[in-house]
């Protein structure tokens, strides 16, 4: 049964640090010119699947800002309100750097969870692009923080 609600989420497009192979966190990094890319590629996906927005939230950080305004630009909605909160910006809630290097969600993918009406998920998240490509995208972030 398909959900009541649909909420959209997109890892900011790759940054300038994770091409340099560092951990951002709270530091405000631009996006390299690949996250620029992978911003514009999640708003031609959620364009192709004739997603349309009530309201966008992202952090304070320059990274993901940049990323929403590509996606709301290539979908045709600039001019939807945006709550901006420092309350989404990355968290460490006490995982180790280890684990933290086993979370694979990839740059600039829209993934997508369906809820009922109580806003509970009626499945598991799925991302909007094709299988392999999705596949390399969590590879290459699974390869970040790795020697080089």
């Amino acid at each position: 049964m398909p959900g009541k609600y649909k909420i959209v989420m997109i890892r900011h497009g790759e940054s300038e640090w994770n091409q340099k192979n560092l951990f951002c966190g709270w530091f405000d990094a631009d996006l390299s010119d690949k996250g620029r890319e992978e911003a514009l590629s999640a708003g031609k996906a959620l364009k192709a699947e004739g997603y349309q927005f009530d309201v966008a939230h992202t952090s304070v950080l320059k990274r993901a800002q940049i990323t929403l305004n590509s996606v709301l630009q290539e979908i045709g909605q600039t001019d939807i309100p945006i709550n901006k909160t420092w309350r989404l910006n990355e968290r460490h809630y006490g995982l180790s750097d280890a684990a933290i290097m086993e979370l694979n969600l990839p740059t600039g993918i829209p993934f997508v969870y369906e809820l009922d009406e109580d806003m509970k998920p009626v499945d598991s998240m799925t991302f909007l692009g094709d299988e392999e490509t999705v596949k390399k995208a969590m590879a290459a972030v699974a390869a970040q923080g790795k020697a080089k």
